[in-house]
């Protein structure tokens, strides 16, 4: 009998800000230890995944990222000439895990999406958060912290922030069009991810082009209306972590830089 074919499509960032909540989780429960963090084997996911069935062939395999990682741009203090980015993220790509897991025997295709930046000012988000805090307790803030909202007005300081945009879109748009163009090679797509805005690639997998679909994901940032649409059963990273995961003791180098950063609510909307 021969294998199914199948594809598989990674969000590292989505993935690992799961990874990030869950090693949190286990460092609570007395599970790992504070200096302690766990780092998804995806040699494992493989090997759990093509164990399937009668087996599974998963002959194209792509992986999305958010580019350069945290460690490599933790030190950066002022906006990169288009130059300095593209050479810093060429570098990234060809380094590290992510020259890796390009590499036997994951034989990933890297899709690496640039960062982006914006030039924040402290008073945007410090008067945004003192009066949130102020409403909630009710004019008096517990924490003794207070600031003078004028002056915080007048203030022109800035810090670069850097966030991701785009690595949803363009996985999406690759789902679908390799659900089309490779209809008749492939039986299954597998996303590893959780996120909902991947549902409506998702319904095209499913009801247009009538590919069985698949989800692994962490089951707590799973989405109900996501896992809807798959019609074979979802693998939770959660319930496998002792032997899909490996527990080291230094921070991970492909750490999105997102995880580096405060919230923003509306990027588009910051001064610049």
């Amino acid at each position: 009998m021969s294998k199914e074919k199948a594809a598989i499509f990674v969000d590292n960032s989505n993935i690992f800000i799961g990874l990030f909540k869950f090693s949190k989780f286990l460092r609570k429960k007395g599970e790992i230890k504070e200096n302690e963090y766990i780092r998804i084997k995806w040699e494992k996911i493989l090997e759990l995944l093509e164990a399937q069935n009668s087996g599974l062939d998963i002959y194209a395999r792509h992986f999305f990222a958010s580019l350069p990682p945290a460690a490599d741009i933790r030190s950066l203090k002022h906006r990169p000439t288009e130059e300095e980015w593209d050479e810093l993220v060429n570098k990234s790509a060809q380094s590290g895990f992510y020259r890796v897991i390009q590499n036997p025997p994951f034989n990933f295709t890297l899709h690496g999406i640039p960062l982006r930046f914006a030039d924040v000012y402290c008073r945007t988000k410090m008067r945004q958060a003192y009066f949130k805090c102020k409403d909630a307790q009710k004019g008096n803030i517990q924490c003794g912290v207070n600031i003078d909202p004028e002056k915080c007005y007048s203030c022109d300081y800035k810090y670069l922030f850097k966030y991701e945009k785009g690595v949803d879109v363009a996985l999406a748009v690759q789902l679908i069009l390799f659900s089309s163009q490779r209809s008749s090679n492939i039986d299954r797509i597998i996303l590893v991810a959780g996120d909902g805005d991947y549902k409506e690639a998702a319904k095209f997998i499913r009801q247009e082009m009538g590919k069985d679909f698949q989800i692994v994901s962490w089951k707590y940032s799973l989405s109900k209306e996501l896992e809807k649409i798959s019609n074979i059963s979802s693998i939770y990273l959660e319930d496998n972590w002792k032997n899909l995961c490996e527990i080291r003791h230094r921070p991970l180098e492909e750490t999105p830089a997102v995880l580096d950063e405060p919230e923003i609510d509306d990027v588009d909307q910051a001064e610049k």
